[in-house]
């Protein structure tokens, strides 16, 4: 099961490293062409837009990997307690919480795709749905992580490799 989970996490981590890297190149080149040769590329523009929105939801499903999402624990440790039984029972009814949204987007994005995945972007000339897909996807990503979650409170799983908490260490601090 580790392997599944650092597989998935690998391949979410690249999707996330070629997205960063294309809105970077293309907002410096929609920077440079707008300014210096007055030209402008809707298209290009609808899909750095596009980018930017896949970041925010394939991010999101890793955050939950990462254990990075924001979770307001002020009323957890109130009344659950900051023992380790309250911390699990904490933990679990967060990651309840985001599930039944979860689940609520994909279900309502499925259905949202099948009624207006048909029409056509007005710049790309692309079906909707190809941008719409990533709806679910990102979401069905996001419910194996809240899975993996809830499972690592009581199986042995590996944590996710990444995250902010280890970014300002050296690889040999680390372990």
């Amino acid at each position: 099961m580790n392997k599944l989970i650092k597989t998935c996490d690998k391949v979410v981590s690249f999707i996330l490293i070629v997205l960063v890297g294309f809105l970077a190149a293309g907002v410096m080149t929609t920077v440079v062409l707008r300014y210096f040769l007055g030209l402008s590329f809707s298209t290009l523009e609808e899909f750095l837009t596009m980018a930017f929105i896949f970041t925010t939801l394939f991010g999101s499903a890793i955050a939950i990997r990462e254990k990075q999402h924001i979770a307001i624990s002020y009323f957890a440790d109130k009344f659950i307690g900051r023992t380790e039984t309250g911390r699990r029972v904490a933990t679990i009814l967060i990651d309840l919480s985001i599930l039944f949204v979860a689940l609520f987007m994909i279900f309502y994005s499925c259905k949202w795709i099948g009624q207006v995945g048909h029409l056509r972007s007005a710049n790309s000339h692309l079906p909707m749905s190809v941008y719409y897909i990533f709806m679910p996807i990102t979401f069905a990503i996001t419910v194996f992580y809240l899975v993996v979650d809830i499972l690592s409170l009581y199986l042995p799983i590996e944590e996710a490799d990444g995250g902010y908490s280890t970014d300002d260490k050296l690889p040999e601090e680390q372990e």
